[in-house]
């Protein structure tokens, strides 16, 4: 009984904790990049409007976005208690890492694109919220996984 207590706990923490790490990056500027002078991108704007991505063209700009969805997949198959969630942290996580070595991205709806010149605060926080899920979702099916709920 004791360790199904552990084992809830542990979950919702970890999610707690991602879900809160990911909200902070929101607050942060994600890159800056050249486009007819030098422009910020926000965090919440890659967030907000990263679905939309590939509709103007940016199809690898909206496969980094959807780390955000996968992200949100593997929480809920970590409640199911789903191993399958441990796929979905990891090609988000690839995905999340693979931005970091992009040298421009879409800067405009006519497909014109713009040198990025740094990643900011915002990027690292949001890589580290899905590191975190990530490893903690590992951690919580090698430790828990012979954990069956019991009444």
């Amino acid at each position: 009984m004791k360790k199904n207590i552990n084992k809830n706990i542990f979950k919702v923490l970890l999610i707690i904790l991602s879900l809160s790490i990911f909200l902070t990056s929101l607050t942060f500027d994600a890159f800056s990049y050249e486009y007819q002078g030098v422009k910020m991108m926000s965090s919440l704007s890659c967030f907000v409007t990263g679905s939309l991505a590939i509709l103007g063209g940016g199809t690898l700009e909206w496969l980094i976005w959807l780390a955000n969805p996968l992200c949100l997949i593997s929480i809920f198959c970590l409640i199911m208690d789903k191993n399958l969630a441990s796929k979905f942290n990891f090609t988000a996580l690839i995905l999340a890492i693979s931005f970091y070595s992009w040298n421009s991205v879409l800067a405009s709806e006519s497909g014109t694109s713009g040198k990025i010149l740094s990643v900011e605060l915002g990027y690292f926080i949001w890589l580290a919220s899905i590191t975190v899920l990530t490893l903690g979702t590992k951690l919580y099916f090698r430790k828990y996984s012979e954990i069956k709920y019991t009444e």
